[in-house]
């Protein structure tokens, strides 16, 4: 037997286990974004760390890092991945959900299975974890089994009860104010070490200094302080502009709830821009002049503190736990009323309570030097407290006496026989992982079954992050007894702001009325319905919700459940109104009527509103309890007479007949008392629908009756593009990019060249790039640039239309690197509102003999591209234009391989140019310049590809060159062009046509002038 000595066993490098469920890799927590910047330190200094944990998120959106190695998570369900973070290897075992909440005992006992497994196969010298519920005390109680030194990460103040720390041997925090408030409150000593921040993700290279930032728009972080603070800047200085970056918290719900109970809700601040959560905060650091941090509960230290700090910028924030330690005396605290710091949050400030901090921020904005003096101050205060370095060394130093005890040299089974009270111990195998499908099971509804006792309108509006709807203008609804606010889908479509909701409650059940006053999407009127417009009779039941103006059936003509809420009470006046009759309505897109009503009479009375209604939804009463309910052959008969036909029922109520108890107990109901019938536009009318109609009416039968392929047969009719990747979002067809990884997406050419290496002289090709807020796409387009090797010299125009987002900070890094190269052209307002187009402007100021294109949300990805179009042309005078493909990518997802369809892959002659009868990607030409402006007719069409073309069709042919690597073509919600509906395009497109044809006409060019002129009419 071989033994390992001593001294060999002491050189060994020490050994940390990292053990909670949290994923360390969760971009929306502060916590699990420290720890893991703990851990790199550590290893970077000689530690050997493994980390165990499950894909347990306080947010959905901080799962960005994970799905970038695991695209579709639920494939590995009950598995153990490994995630690679740099020298950092995450094992994870995947759960149902991402919520801790719903971690199922099956999944705590994999969890379970694989933590021993490692501390018997590592052999940790520290176990270092956080957490206090259940689960997370057996990390410390097996841990101290084998005599392994446990430490605890502590980061807010809810850890005052002592069971948690009862097997913890050293507690680490982050901050001197949370170390001393829990020592004074329970008497527990804890160090503190301070933040981890890594400055290649957080640290600014470029500052504007041009916003007010705020981060993670939560309540508890104070977003309702921050609601009021910058609609109060949006009346009194529109000029400060502000950003919001979202973490675990949605800043669209919060907005629109603090909005409406200051008055009136919005949906949106014009002075506000928002950044979705992100890994790399060095955009809005780099844009941020002052951040503010209002937190109403208590701070342990704040994350983005420390992170303003480094980058030199102050603070505002409320004097709440070590949120004044971070800062030191680079910001200012407040002190608001008590009322602001109690559950859940959300007290409104007075205008007196909230000037303070208002005239704080103008006087960071306004006063230059006041400004310069803090921002002075936050850069010492960076250096001293939290550099990484600082923090490393405090880190290293607490955990050396753990360390040194070299706990993982010893037999466990020595220690775990001396505690187990029958003198027992084991040793950990390499657990199984299986799949336990039963939480599905039960939480998903079986295809092909119905729900007993009532189908109930769907309670979730069926939306999906993967597909986004361009819906033109809201969607008007009118809900003649308010079922929408009854359930709770009106608020979720209010939330959407896609609908506009009209409802009538005429036996005023909606309790919380005013909640509704000032509302931009949901208007109510008690007291009143729809009719013939005349006074009608209320007869009041002492059931409210068969209170009706149809009279109650006599008793024996009534079942017996439903005899005595059928007594009447009193009979009240109402007023009805006619359908016909209510100005400024609209387009009715969707009428919904109840079966208390009589809706024959009310469809009768809005006839003419109801000429272009997509859906008319009507409950219908199969076990009559009133005087004149509609039956389904008296709609139906309406309908096909009025240019509707039936769809489908929906929502039906049944009865069960069994005892009370029992019938809860047992699921069996078969008496169906109503269901709501719903009715869409003849064949005749859905085949003259217009697009905004077609997607209207595929937005509603997908999103509150989860018809999805009805919703997918009126996409189609639109686009059959867009009909499958609808498809592919709802899950009912497989991504065509499921089986790709994020490597397949080609990254921008490269490496980027020198100035000192690129060829010097007058430019030969000029390249023109346009862009406007393209701050995340801007750097891949530029290296794409800078990167061509070329035996000519060649200039880069890069016009920015007045980006607002910290474009031009990109483009001035790069014109700095590359003075020779880089020509920047940063407007002082937006041309392209002007109708001034960027190619129109550059063309004039290009020095080349060849021309070539590629907007900033674009790239190129082959470093030879300029080299192989210049000698093509150089060598074939009759080639006007070169081209070459490029494929279609959105986010890290490839959507294409191909932008251009297999028949477009080829050269065009000279005449198909000139009748746009071919297809060319704009991304990938180089073309002769043969005019130094364009006429004045293109300065009228959106997209000038068209006109250019056309142009340069005078002039000769196109070559395509298939030795050129496909360029990347991006799909993003501001694309100028890809972001239009297909309605939109045709407009565009059909105006094209018709200026062409002008430019044509006044050039004696009759017979092109003429076949422009059909395109257009086309």
């Amino acid at each position: 037997m071989v033994k390992t000595s001593s001294s060999a066993t002491q050189k060994r490098k020490p050994r940390i286990l990292w053990a909670n469920p949290f994923c360390l890799l969760d971009s929306s927590s502060g916590a699990s974004m420290t720890v893991r910047q703990m851990l790199l330190q550590l290893v970077a200094h000689g530690y050997e760390v493994q980390v165990l944990g499950a894909t347990v998120f306080d947010n959905p959106k901080g799962m960005g890092k994970l799905k970038e190695q695991f695209p579709d998570l639920k494939a590995h369900l009950h598995q153990l991945i490994e995630a690679q973070d740099g020298p950092l290897a995450h094992q994870l075992v995947v759960s149902y959900s991402h919520n801790r909440n719903h971690f199922t005992t099956h999944e705590e006992g994999l969890w379970y299975g694989q933590y021993l497994y490692m501390l018997d196969s590592f052999k940790p010298d520290v176990v270092w974890f956080y957490g206090g519920q259940t689960l997370d005390l057996l990390i410390a109680d097996e841990a101290r089994d084998r005599g392994i030194p446990v430490a605890f990460y502590l980061a807010n103040g809810n850890y005052k009860a002592p069971r948690w720390c009862r097997d913890v041997d050293l507690i680490l925090t982050d901050s001197q104010t949370t170390a001393d408030m829990y020592r004074k409150e329970v008497g527990y000593t804890a160090k503190p070490v301070g933040k981890f921040i890594a400055p290649g993700d957080f640290i600014a290279e470029h500052h504007e200094r041009n916003r007010l930032l705020f981060v993670n728009p939560s309540w508890q972080k104070g977003a309702s302080v921050f609601v009021q603070l910058a609609e109060k800047l949006e009346r009194e200085r529109p000029d400060i502009k502000l950003e919001v970056v979202e973490a675990r918290a949605d800043w669209a719900a919060v907005l629109r709830e603090t909005t409406g109970k200051m008055g009136k809700r919005r949906g949106s601040l014009s002075n506000v821009t928002v950044t979705a959560n992100t890994n790399d905060m060095r955009g809005p650091y780099g844009r941020a002049r002052l951040v503010v941090a209002p937190s109403l509960w208590w701070e342990s230290s704040g994350r983005v503190l420390a992170e303003a700090m480094l980058n030199g910028i102050p603070a505002l924030i409320t004097n709440r736990g070590g949120m004044p330690e971070m800062i030191g005396d680079a910001g200012i605290a407040f002190d608001f009323p008590e009322a602001c710091y109690e559950e859940p949050y959300q007290y409104l400030l007075s205008d007196e309570e909230l000037q303070p901090l208002a005239d704080a921020v103008i006087n960071f904005f306004d006063d230059e030097d006041f400004y310069q003096d803090y921002v002075a101050r936050a850069w010492q205060v960076g250096k001293e407290k939290h550099h990484l370095d600082r923090a490393t060394d405090r880190l290293i130093g607490a955990l050396t006496p753990l360390v040194g005890q070299r706990a993982g040299n010893k037999d466990f089974t020595i220690i775990q026989r001396k505690r187990h009270r029958q003198r027992l111990v084991s040793r950990a195998t390499k657990p199984e992982f299986k799949v336990d499908n039963s939480l599905q099971q039960l939480v998903a509804v079986k295809p092909g079954t119905q729900q007993i006792n009532k189908e109930q309108q769907t309670g979730r509006l069926s939306l999906t992050d993967d597909f986004t709807w361009q819906i033109k203008g809201k969607i008007m609804v009118l809900d003649n007894r308010a079922s929408l606010l009854k359930s709770s889908l009106a608020d979720q479509m209010a939330a959407t702001e896609a609908f506009g909701i009209v409802a009538f409650d005429p036996a005023s059940e909606i309790k919380d009325a005013k909640q509704y006053e000032g509302s931009d999407y949901i208007q109510l009127f008690q007291h009143a319905l729809l009719g013939d417009g005349k006074a009608a009779t209320l007869h009041a039941c002492v059931a409210p919700e068969m209170t009706s103006t149809l009279s109650p059936l006599p008793p024996e003509k009534l079942s017996k459940r439903h005899q005595f809420g059928a007594r009447l009470l009193a009979e009240l006046p109402i007023n009805t109104v006619a359908l016909d009759s209510i100005e400024g309505l609209g387009n009715l897109d969707w009428l919904i009527l109840d079966e208390l009503s009589d809706a024959i009479t009310i469809l009768e009375h809005g006839k003419q509103s109801l000429t272009n209604t997509l859906l008319i939804q009507a409950r219908v009463s199969f076990q009559p309890t009133h005087e004149k309910q509609p039956s389904l052959a008296e709609l139906q008969h309406w309908a096909s007479r009025n240019g509707f036909r039936f769809y489908r029922f929906h929502n039906i109520s049944h009865y069960s007949h069994l005892p009370e108890k029992l019938s809860v107990q047992t699921a069996c109901a078969t008496e169906q008392e109503s269901g709501d019938v719903l009715f869409l536009p003849s064949h005749e009318r859905m085949a003259i629908l217009s697009e905004k109609e077609r997607m209207k009416l595929a937005f509603i039968l997908s999103a509150v009756f989860a018809a999805h392929d009805m919703a997918f047969d009126l996409i189609a009719d639109v686009s059959q593009e867009r009909a499958v990747e609808f498809l592919e979002a709802q899950q009912l067809l497989p991504k065509l990019s499921s089986s790709l990884k994020a490597d397949d997406i080609t990254p921008p050419a490269s490496p980027c060249i020198p100035q000192s290496e690129h060829v010097n002289g007058e430019p030969v090709v000029s390249i023109i790039c346009a862009t406007y807020n393209h701050f995340n796409f801007i750097e891949d387009a530029i290296k794409g640039f800078v990167s061509q090797r070329t035996n000519f010299p060649f200039e880069v125009i890069v016009h920015d239309d007045a980006s607002s987002d910290g474009t031009q900070g990109v483009i001035r890094k790069y014109a700095e690197k590359y003075p020779n190269l880089i020509k920047p052209i940063f407007q002082k307002e937006n041309q392209y509102s002007q109708n001034k187009k960027p190619l129109d402007i550059c063309l004039p100021l290009t020095k080349g003999k060849y021309i070539a294109i590629c907007e900033g949300d674009d790239y190129w990805t082959d470093a030879n591209k300029l080299q192989i179009q210049f000698d093509y042309m150089e060598q074939n005078p009759s080639c006007v234009v070169t081209h070459h493909n490029a494929f279609v990518f959105e986010g890290r997802g490839l959507v294409k391989e191909s932008k251009l369809p297999q028949h477009c892959i080829r050269s065009f002659t000279s005449d198909e140019l000139l009748k746009n009868d071919c297809f060319l990607l704009t991304l990938s030409m180089m073309f002769r310049k043969k005019f130094d402006k364009f006429p004045k007719e293109k300065g009228n069409v959106g997209n000038g590809d068209n006109f250019l073309i056309s142009m340069l069709g005078l002039y000769g042919e196109s070559a395509y060159l298939e030795a050129i690597k496909p360029a990347a073509y991006r799909l993003h919600a501001d694309s100028t062009w890809s972001s239009k509906t297909p309605e939109e395009k045709q407009k565009m497109l059909a105006n094209s046509m018709k200026w062409i044809s002008i430019y044509h006409e006044k050039r004696g060019r009759k017979g092109m002038a003429k076949y422009y002129a059909n395109k257009a009419a086309l």
